[in-house]
């Protein structure tokens, strides 16, 4: 099976590798447009297991680790000293291959948004289900507990901000590794009941017996940050202390355009302003976890102090808007994710590397905003509703989706929308 490389098939730092990107802004797409290539998109992590479980053992670690820059065979193309310091004219030591653990969680979500958009079952029997154990096994290896405390911490990660290395608690990750717990008990329940011989098989490699029970403990264990008393969820332990300081003062701060704001150095590492959404990523994917609130007091403390360095970041922010009932501050957002390789590009340098290319899962994550954002669509237990929240000069959306096997056409407009079987 084949996977889309996170700039295309071109781009010459990402190397032609698949990212993460895939799984959290590309495949929702092709769920509802062609649902058999985004079954082939989750087979490849599949077919890549055990590359996965290969990084996994070379860190220590059990279960799979699936890679930041996925080749053949899912091994990992990224290095450790993958940025040129513009000074020194030195590779510069990065943690984006040792410390990015939330990849393997990245898998695991899509593999749900697929079974939640499909109804389809046979990828749990045919690998999906021990791909999902194996990622919670990994999560499993990396949890710390202090002797006071009863719940399980994750340490030194690097999230989906990537201005801050290093960081304990990061509330992205320690979020997701609960999901995957949870995930995986329900996948070894399922595989009990559903698929005995693939049962069987896995008990007597990895020993399932009771792990379904364990895996459950340790979702309702793990540590996931919670929202201050003003109502925000801090990124990591210590994030608050850092320097509170606009995006505008630190670019302000650099001595070389195409200096990195990362890193041991970089000029936005002591401070809190961000690369990408880290928290409102999270909160965009598990809004129904949290109120209304808790959504727009962490989207109005985050956005001023986020670069947007990623061209994976405005999409998150423009949902999280769009979940807030503010299509206002979501539209220019949408735009930027959506007219990324059409107006002025984003950053074109990592360093000294030139990083070129398109990017699909910008597009990808334009189109979540538009269909699940501004149209409003969920998948609930009844369906899919339709719950808009249009732009103000936006007088219509229309658009296809495929879900569970049936073809729906959508209209929305300003006085709201109706799901129509074609």
């Amino acid at each position: 099976s084949l996977s889309i490389p996170a700039r295309g098939l071109s781009g010459q730092v990402y190397k032609g590798a698949v990212f993460w990107d895939t799984e959290m802004f590309m495949v929702d797409y092709f769920l509802h447009a062609c649902p058999e290539v985004a079954k082939t998109l989750i087979r490849y992590r599949i077919d890549t297991l055990d590359g996965a479980r290969a990084k996994a053992k070379e860190y220590g670690y059990q279960g799979a680790f699936y890679a930041w820059e996925s080749q053949e065979g899912g091994l990992d193309a990224c290095s450790n000293y993958n940025i040129v310091d513009v000074f020194t004219k030195r590779p510069m030591r990065t943690y984006f291959r040792d410390k990015q653990v939330h990849v393997s969680a990245a898998v695991v979500y899509a593999m749900k948004k697929y079974r939640d958009a499909t109804g389809d079952d046979t990828l749990l029997a045919a690998g999906g289900a021990e791909t999902i154990i194996e990622c919670a096994r990994f999560y499993r290896s990396l949890l710390l507990r202090r002797v006071d405390s009863p719940y399980y911490e994750i340490h030194d990660v690097v999230g989906p901000d990537e201005y801050h290395e290093r960081v304990n608690n990061n509330a992205y990750t320690n979020k997701m590794a609960q999901f995957v717990f949870g995930a995986a008990a329900k996948a070894i329940a399922w595989l009990r009941a559903h698929a005995p011989d693939e049962y069987a098989r896995l008990d007597a490699e990895i020993g399932l017996a009771g792990l379904d029970q364990e895996f459950e403990t340790l979702r309702a264990q793990m540590y996931v940050p919670q929202p201050n008393e003003q109502g925000v969820i801090e990124q990591f332990d210590g994030y608050f202390g850092l320097e509170d300081v606009s995006v505008d003062e630190v670019r302000s701060r650099l001595l070389d355009p195409k200096e990195y704001w990362g890193g041991a150095y970089g000029v936005a590492s002591d401070t809190q302003v961000l690369k990408q959404a880290d928290v409102v990523a999270m909160l965009s994917m598990f809004h129904n976890d949290y109120d209304e609130q808790t959504l727009k007091t962490n989207w109005e403390y985050y956005e001023p102090r986020t670069e947007h360095g990623s061209s994976l970041s405005a999409c998150m922010y423009s949902l999280l808007a769009c979940y807030t009932g503010n299509p206002a501050a979501a539209y220019p957002l949408f735009l930027k994710s959506a007219a990324v390789d059409l107006g002025e590009p984003g950053k074109l340098w990592l360093g000294l590397i030139y990083i070129g290319g398109t990017h699909p899962a910008s597009a990808g994550g334009a189109w979540i905003v538009a269909v699940n954002g501004f149209a409003g669509i969920a998948e609930t237990e009844n369906g899919l509703v339709c719950n808009p929240h249009l732009p103000a000069h936006w007088k219509e959306m229309r658009f296809p989706l495929t879900y569970r096997g049936e073809k729906y056409r959508v209209t929305v407009t300003q006085q709201g929308g109706k799901i129509e079987k074609c």
